[in-house]
């Protein structure tokens, strides 16, 4: 079997087969060691109509794109003036993280209050592989870059983590309780699976 140009094959020591597709359309098979060309071809023949959804999303192009001008950042999903040099990345970073801490805070506050989700201790991180996370003692914490994000999707990431605090795992009980009460939870994880990196 001939594969297409954006697949790529990497066999590990795993017992699953897996199927990752990325913002680049590239389709990545990882797969066991002891799988054969047969076992390939109709790994794909069976995931064809999933690839090609991720593939068809993927292929979409960003309505409204922001385009920002000079002096200016983006905050909450939408071109923002700060008033300071954004030339300088030090000096805007600081402000990226003091604005985020701020609005973390209240907007935690706010949604722990209204559902009833309580939590620990909460960290401002700044790291590039996760937008957030609840500890074993709900201690949580939100990726600084998240305030570029709009709101639905900050809120989206916040009830997350908060409802790690009732349900550790991603269980058909964590989605069930998550999809009641934020419902937008699909259409902001889309958003982030599709724009997260641009925010790095």
């Amino acid at each position: 079997m001939e594969l297409q140009t954006n697949y790529i094959i990497e066999r590990k020591e795993v017992k699953h087969a897996r199927i990752n597709i990325n913002e680049e359309r590239r389709v990545k098979l990882i797969i066991p060691e002891s799988f054969s060309q047969d076992d390939i071809s109709r790994l794909i023949a069976q995931k064809s109509g999933w690839i090609q959804k991720q593939l068809d999303f993927f292929g979409q192009e960003m309505c409204n794109p922001i385009e920002l001008q000079p002096g200016q950042v983006l905050l909450f999903g939408e071109a923002y003036t700060p008033g300071i040099a954004t030339s300088k990345n030090d000096l805007i970073t600081s402000w990226y993280k003091e604005t985020a801490r701020n609005y973390f805070i209240n907007r935690l506050a706010e949604l722990s209050a209204i559902h009833n989700l309580k939590f620990n201790k909460f960290f401002v991180r700044d790291t590039k592989t996760k937008w957030g996370n609840c500890s074993r003692e709900y201690n949580l914490s939100l990726n600084w870059r998240l305030i570029k994000a709009p709101k639905y999707v900050i809120d989206y990431v916040i009830l997350h983590e908060l409802t790690h605090t009732l349900i550790l795992k991603h269980t058909q009980a964590f989605w069930l309780k998550l999809s009641i009460i934020c419902p937008k939870y699909k259409e902001a994880s889309n958003w982030l699976t599709k724009y997260g990196k641009s925010l790095l």
